[in-house]
């Protein structure tokens, strides 16, 4: 099946949208939300907030994701992400709540989001417009207005690193420019090498989407990048269209080991990719070894990925990364357009006539 991913015609078939361009747009995305985000107003008093609670669901709560992965060595901050229709009972003035919607009309952010502002918590909103940026303007709130044209899941650099420069321009967060250049340096030269121009012997993504096939992947992630592999597995359902799950460590050493073994038929076509940093701590990488043997003694198709870059914030972009490339390239096999969201669109209809 090579030849189909090293086939121009390939690309030409089954993605008339340009999907390939918007993935490889990662790293100037990343660039272009953090200069903006740099020079974005924020209430002083945000600084001081005992919290950070991103709303959000599907492509634009992905961003929140990544930015819980980076905040969980910093003590004095905890993160959530809230992805449903009731806000917690913890939630009120100390908190700093970033309502994310690219389209601005979700129905659960936009829930939540008026909830928050009931409760007084200091608001802030990321959004390509829609109703939340109509509620932010009449509220007064802080309103992140994303100009860029695609889908949801292909604005991940502005839903990400907006909010991530936010956050460290308020003191909450340690990332600097110079680390943003770096991370975005690394990609840049990643995204040359998981090019379509690129044969499949020496691309990584397409390997790894060969390796997949028809077989149903699933994502294995620890510590930061716990949002990686989520990342992973919706960019597998939306853009391949096809089943896929992601689970995290050392949680899955307790109890999914167990499961590989039945039944037969699905251990025979799972694929299972392993996200791992040598950032990571030492025990959840013995872990990582410990699972793998067992992948090999049941006889699970398995590929461990080791992340690249000099920071946390490169490891986690430059894992992000390689799974959309994954993604996109399991598409063109399944003969599918990455950019369709047929099923979506009519959950989304139905549910408006209710």
């Amino acid at each position: 099946m090579n030849h189909t991913l090293d086939s121009r015609n390939t690309y030409e078939r089954h993605d008339p949208s340009n999907m390939l361009g918007r993935i490889a747009s990662l790293p100037d995305q990343c660039w272009d939300a953090w200069e903006q985000a740099c020079a974005f107003r924020l209430p002083p008093n945000y600084a001081g907030a005992e919290r950070v609670v991103f709303l959000g669901v599907g492509g634009s709560a992905i961003g929140g994701d990544l930015v819980v992965g980076l905040s969980q060595h910093n003590d004095r901050l905890p993160v959530t992400v809230l992805r449903d229709f009731r806000l917690p009972s913890w939630v009120g003035p100390s908190a700093l709540v970033v309502a994310s919607s690219y389209s601005g009309n979700t129905e659960e952010t936009l829930e939540l989001y008026r909830q928050a502002r009931e409760r007084g918590a200091c608001l802030a909103v990321v959004t390509g417009g829609g109703r939340l940026l109509a509620a932010a303007q009449a509220d007064g709130a802080p309103a992140f207005h994303i100009q860029y044209r695609g889908e949801a899941r292909s604005a991940m650099g502005y839903s990400f690193m907006a909010p991530l420069a936010l956050l460290c321009r308020l003191g909450l967060l340690p990332y600097t420019r110079d680390d943003v250049a770096g991370a975005v340096k690394l990609l840049q030269s990643l995204s040359e090498g998981l090019s379509p121009d690129v044969p499949a012997a020496q691309n990584l993504a397409k390997s790894i989407a060969l390796a997949i096939g028809d077989g149903l992947p699933v994502v294995y992630g620890a510590g930061f990048l716990t949002g990686a592999a989520r990342r992973w597995k919706t960019q597998l359902n939306e853009n391949s269209k096809s089943w896929a799950f992601y689970e995290e460590l050392p949680e899955l050493a307790h109890n999914s080991v167990e499961g590989f073994a039945l039944p037969a038929a699905t251990r025979d076509s799972v694929y299972v990719v392993l996200l791992h940093s040598h950032l990571l701590n030492p025990r959840i990488s013995a872990r990582y070894e410990g699972v793998e043997e067992i992948l090999a003694q049941q006889g699970v198709a398995h590929r461990q990925i080791d992340a690249v870059g000099g920071s946390e914030l490169a490891h986690l972009l430059s894992s992000v990364m390689l799974g959309d490339y994954v993604s996109y390239y399991l598409a063109m096999l399944h003969g599918v357009n990455p950019a369709s969201q047929d099923m979506i669109d009519h959950l989304k209809k139905r549910l408006a006539q209710e």
